[in-house]
């Protein structure tokens, strides 16, 4: 890639294409069609770690994808393996660079310039076709290394950029460098749009995340009975960051539903709930729930790798998040046949949910509205099997097979 050349081909308009969750339409022609014969190429994936949150999982699944398709994959990371989460099928190359850490000043830009040797090293010696940037920071970071090579760029935004803003000085690298890219994959329209326009990118594909069901199964195990009483009805969320993730408004939400419900109980499973909420109030969840009198029924069993069970063991699933990219614990509840509340943020929900058919959709940081749901899943049974029935049509509609072949034929396009 030269970052010369892509100055003079940038178009006017950034193409957007549109996959995934739109009939599995792939648009561009450069990936929609059937090749009898296949050249095995070399990726890399660069992410920041493979701990366990929603983009570590599409990295995972889609490295297994690849090699299960006759591809050559190595997964890059900054962090070294003590914090893997997702055991990896091994026919992947795992990679550390061992260059993380928290750096300030000067000795952050020393840092970022041995990041960017350190991967482009890795590209070389790898022989990549096609690296991948999963995340906004490693795809700035991918781009950099690759220029000047051969190897391909494929940035992949996992959260809704006009939300998750980015610190000094990664937001001016993103406007500056993503128009060098080579092909961008967002996970919706609205994402596709905003980095179309706010970072000039170019060549864009929607993929939205796949799900499996049944989850395949990660250490560690925690069984839900140890956790919760036979019998008693749960409400469950999942996820590592309690901001994001509108925890508190869940915690606040489920105690004005359970005043007049006080036989559920609501579990987080993710989340440690003794950390820094990450608002800058100084407060965590355990304190919160604590202050509001319901500390006993809403409980923090940690990570669990066993997400099936838990998925299985609740009676409501409730995404409260602020922001979203494409949430795989809303596709893996839904999956799961649970009744689904989920907040209309930006971005994500309003593209797996049809409100009042297989799921409910509320306004994001509305914590009444949120209650209200509750209340109204708590009270009708009829009501939560009926979505939960509808539910379970995102196994097929969000297949692995269906987006991760649109993944697939991106990067086979691009190595031609």
């Amino acid at each position: 890639m030269s970052i010369g050349d892509a100055f003079n081909t940038v178009p006017n308009v950034p193409a957007v294409v549109r996959g995934g969750s739109h009939a599995g339409r792939v648009g561009a022609a450069a990936v929609s069609r059937e090749r009898s014969t296949i050249r095995a190429i070399r990726v890399l994936i660069f992410v920041n770690s493979m701990t366990g949150g929603g983009a570590e999982r599409v990295v995972a699944s889609l490295a297994r994808y690849l090699v299960d398709h006759g591809h050559a994959v190595t997964i890059a990371t900054m962090h070294g393996t003590e914090r893997d989460f997702f055991v990896l099928d091994p026919r992947i190359n795992r990679l550390c660079l061992e260059l993380a850490g928290a750096n300030r000043g000067l000795r952050k830009v020393y840092a970022n310039v041995r990041r960017v040797a350190a991967l482009r090293r890795a590209v070389v010696r790898e022989s990549a076709d096609v690296v991948v940037g999963m995340m906004s920071s490693s795809a700035i970071l991918s781009i950099l290394a690759c220029a000047g090579i051969e190897a391909r760029v494929v940035a992949s935004e996992r959260n809704f950029p006009g939300r998750k803003r980015l610190a000094f000085p990664w937001g001016a690298m993103r406007r500056l460098l993503y128009r060098f890219a080579d092909a961008h994959v967002a996970q919706t329209d609205e994402a596709a749009r905003w980095i179309a326009r706010h970072a000039r990118a170019r060549n864009i594909q929607v993929i939205p995340n796949s799900v499996a069901w049944p989850v395949p199964d990660q250490p560690p195990a925690v069984a839900p009975d140890s956790i919760v009483d036979t019998g008693t009805p749960v409400v469950l969320a999942v996820g590592t960051k309690p901001h994001q993730k509108g925890f508190d408004m869940l915690v606040r939400a489920f105690a004005s539903a359970t005043s007049t419900h006080p036989a559920w109980c609501l579990v987080v499973v993710g989340v440690d709930a003794s950390n820094d909420f990450g608002d800058g109030s100084g407060t965590n969840l355990e304190t919160l729930a604590r202050e509001i009198g319901v500390a006993g029924r809403v409980l923090f069993p940690g990570r669990a790798g066993n997400m099936t069970a838990w998925y299985e063991r609740a009676d409501i699933f409730v995404l409260s998040s602020r922001y979203e990219g494409f949430p795989n614990v809303l596709l893996e509840a839904m999956a799961a046949g649970r009744a689904c509340i989920a907040t209309d943020c930006q971005s994500g929900p309003s593209a797996i949910v049809d409100n009042e058919v297989n799921g409910l959709l509320v306004p994001v940081d509305d914590v009444r509205a949120l209650g209200v749901a509750l209340i109204r899943l708590m009270d009708d049974t009829s009501l939560r099997e009926r979505l939960g029935s509808a539910a379970v049509a995102v196994r097929q509609r969000f297949s692995e097979e269906r987006v991760l072949r649109q993944w697939q034929q991106l990067l086979e396009s691009l190595s031609d």
